[in-house]
């Protein structure tokens, strides 16, 4: 069945050009090109789509409208702005609403692959009502005391780039949000960005200060309003981000293992917030049958936080390994594997520092371990366990994470 998708332009030369460049796509796309956003919410009330591409400023209703629009009506659908080069400000408007987010004129074959991806990222969650909450997702709330942090640095004249990559670094919400937008095309950068520093400089301070004021705008739910408290998720994401990195010794693949270890359980951060209900039925389901979180919201969902996680993050285009670790870290044999890569490290890492939780809200309540053994031997690792067992225990212990 070809995937429907749908662009949005006021000039009509571009939409041709776009038609004309995009026809090589017909073979798996239905496309449609509309001229305002008027036409493209009628279009949207009677053909499904499951991608939109919008230019940002057109009269009338503007990109960042419209894709909100789109988001309260049809979440489920993946959301593209694109906008002018020097239009950063205008752009970054659009963050709470627009998956992706790309330059004008676009690189041949970046909007054809970004679209692909956007398609693609589907078959991670067959759920349609879970696409539909993950699409609604505008924000995802930081730990107070670290945006509170965070915010106290970027009104200082005198804070450095390391600072607020530090800050940044301990929350998993805040830093999945700057990877979004600085490994969006809008940047053109030659590769992927996973190293928080070098989103902090591309990006610059004025920048992530409009990301946190957008931050503030969640409604912090009230102490102890959530089921698993953000400071408890928050400690173990560090712990398993701060492992995982330790486990390689190339510089790069220390910064991936990291982005991929903190982020590894963002996807149980949307659960907690968007599924309370779920959730808390799911917690029941642990504590009656003595399973894993994952294992109980599988035998409810038929996916779990994982998936969610990592189909969140690829519609917001962060690098495919990480999205990847994401997305398999507690079934890592979903994936063909003959070396130790982020993957290994996200689930041995997870793995290592449940084993480490004792009676938390996110720890199994059983005492047998999430480690895939059979998988750690088959990438010639086993013997590296003991090691790491000592050095995620030292992590934990120093509180330094």
């Amino acid at each position: 069945m070809k995937k429907q998708i749908l662009f949005v332009d006021d000039d009509p030369g571009i939409l041709e050009r776009l038609s004309n460049r995009l026809r090589r796509q017909r073979q798996k796309w239905e496309m449609f090109f509309v001229e305002s956003g008027k036409k493209a919410l009628e279009i949207l009330e009677t053909q499904p789509m499951d991608v939109i591409v919008s230019d940002m400023r057109m009269p009338e209703m503007d990109g960042a409208t419209l894709l909100k629009r789109v988001q309260e009506k049809h979440p489920h659908v993946a959301r593209i702005i694109l906008s002018g080069h020097a239009e950063l400000e205008s752009a970054l408007r659009a963050v709470p609403v627009a998956h992706q987010f790309l330059t004008k004129p676009c690189e041949p074959g970046v909007l054809e692959s970004v679209v692909e991806r956007a398609c693609g990222l589907q078959s991670l969650l067959n759920d349609e009502k879970v696409r539909r909450i993950v699409g609604k997702i505008e924000k995802l709330p930081p730990v107070p005391s670290v945006y509170a942090r965070l915010t106290s640095a970027l009104a200082n004249e005198e804070t450095s780039i390391d600072s607020v990559t530090k800050i940044l670094k301990q929350d998993m919400a805040l830093c999945a949000k700057v990877l979004q937008v600085v490994n969006s095309g809008f940047f053109r950068l030659a590769r992927k960005i996973t190293r928080i520093e070098d989103a902090v400089c591309y990006l610059g301070f004025n920048s992530i200060r409009q990301l946190a004021l957008a931050a503030e705008a969640f409604h912090h739910p009230q102490p102890g309003a959530l089921l698993i408290p953000l400071g408890e998720l928050q400690s173990h994401a560090l712990l398993v981000g701060n492992l995982a990195s330790q486990f390689f010794e190339q510089k790069q693949m220390k910064e991936d293992a990291f982005v991929a270890g903190l982020l590894h359980d963002i996807g149980k951060l949307v659960m907690v917030v968007e599924l309370s209900k779920l959730v808390e039925l799911i917690l029941q389901v642990m504590r009656k049958n003595k399973v894993a979180m994952h294992e109980a919201e599988k035998s409810l969902l038929g996916i779990s936080h994982a998936e969610v996680g990592g189909y969140l993050l690829g519609l917001w285009g962060l690098p495919y390994p990480v999205v990847e670790a994401v997305a398999n870290h507690h079934d890592p044999t979903r994936v063909a594997a003959s070396e130790f890569g982020l993957l290994a490290a996200a689930h041995i890492a997870d793995a290592l520092a449940g084993e480490l939780a004792a009676g938390g809200a996110v720890a199994p309540p059983s005492s047998r371990s999430s480690l895939d053994m059979k998988y750690v031997e088959s990438l010639g690792v086993g013997d590296r366990l003991k090691k790491w067992r000592e050095l995620a225990r030292g992590l934990a212990e120093s509180g330094q994470l």
